[in-house]
Parts: structure tokens; sequence; C-alpha cells
């Protein structure tokens, strides 16, 4: 009898039950983003840039993500790609009269990502770079351009594991996008060059993954 319970049970045999964050994953979320740029403009490409009013815009956005991690104890190490999409648009009447519009429209990111975890909770730090497109319009002309851009993002966030396969969270991103500069040339001549100094974007979202 005793070498059957011995049997039953032997120190260290019982299973973990810590959530393991390893593995693939891809998944889609949901937010809101805003932001602002400083401008200048110019008559031509030989004249001086003047100062311009500032464009703040913001609008709702959505998207997927895909990435693969690895878990060493507490410590999770890992690299995450996402692509969005939506109309994050605003002008600069606040400050210049209703003269010229930004759109962000779609945007990407690659980035890697280091959490640290609690069984199937997980906070998490988020670095890379980041592309962008970019729509300038003159509104009393019409004229309009779009741009790419590439740029830097950095943010945080907290991911809990409902299931072994299904994880949801919640994330902040910023973005810093390099200058870009536009030509808005009216359909019948005539026309400025314009420069976007500095937008940026502060992104707030949600979503949920599948883990594989």
């Amino acid at each position: 009898m005793a070498a059957d319970i011995s049997a039953l049970y032997v120190p260290g045999s019982v299973a973990s039950t810590d959530y393991d964050w390893s593995g693939p994953y891809v998944g889609a979320h949901f937010g809101y983003g805003s932001g602002m740029s400083t401008n200048h403009w110019a008559s031509s490409p030989t004249d001086p840039w003047n100062v311009d009013g500032d464009i703040s815009y913001s609008g709702f956005n959505g998207g997927v993500h895909a990435g693969y991690q690895a878990q060493f104890g507490s410590f999770v190490l890992g690299g995450e790609a996402d692509i969005n999409g939506g109309s994050m648009k605003g002008n600069d009447s606040q400050f210049a009269g209703l003269v010229n519009e930004i759109e962000i429209g779609t945007f990407g990111t690659l980035r890697a990502r280091a959490g640290l975890t609690y069984d199937r909770f997980m906070v998490f730090a988020t670095a890379g770079v980041a592309v962008g497109e970019l729509y300038k319009r003159d509104l009393d002309s019409h004229a309009s351009s779009r741009n790419f851009t590439t740029g830097l993002v950095a943010g945080a966030g907290v991911e809990a594991a409902l299931t072994d396969n299904i994880r949801v969270r919640a994330e902040y991103q910023h973005i810093w996008f390099d200058k870009v500069d536009a030509g808005l040339i009216a359909a019948g001549g005539g026309g400025y060059l314009h420069r976007a100094d500095n937008p940026s974007l502060d992104i707030f979202r949600a979503g949920v993954s599948y883990a594989f």
C-alpha cells in the first residue's frame, strides 16, 4: 500500500499552472488617435519658408497585428508588426484660418516588445520604426498631395490571457514622423509648397489576439 501511495505523488511532479507567453500570435485592434504638426509654406523651391498655423488632427483607426515572443522566467521578449487604417483629420482653422488640412490614413509599425509577466497578466513596453501616409489639402483651391513618411514609435500596455489561446490588451503608442514636404498646386495653375515639420500621433487602442 505504501508503494502505491508513493507512486501517486512524487515531489516536483505537479504540473505548473503558470501561463506560457511564448510563440506566435495574430490579432486585431481598434482605437483613437490624435496629434499635431507645426507647419511652414513657401511660394517656390527657391523662396524662404514662412511660418504657418499649427494643424491638429484626430480620429478613429483600426488594424491587424502579428508577432512572436519567447518567455524567459518572468520576462518576455519578442517582435510585432501592425498595419492600421482610418481617418485622423484636422485643419488650421484654430490658428491661421480655414486654409490647410492634414489627414493621416494608413500607417504601420515594426517594433520590439519586452514584458514582465505574472501568470496570465503582462505589462510591456514597445519601440521601433513607423511609416505613415499623409494627405495634405488646400481648402480653397482643393489642391491635394499624398505623401509617405517614416519615423519612430514607442509605447506601453497591459495584456491578459483569458484562455490558453485568447488574449486581450490595452495599449498606448506615440509616433514621431519625419517632416513632409508637398506641392499644393491648383488645377488651373499656381499654388505653393507646404511643409509639415514634425507630425506626430498619440494612439490609444484595445485589441484581441489569438496565440498559436
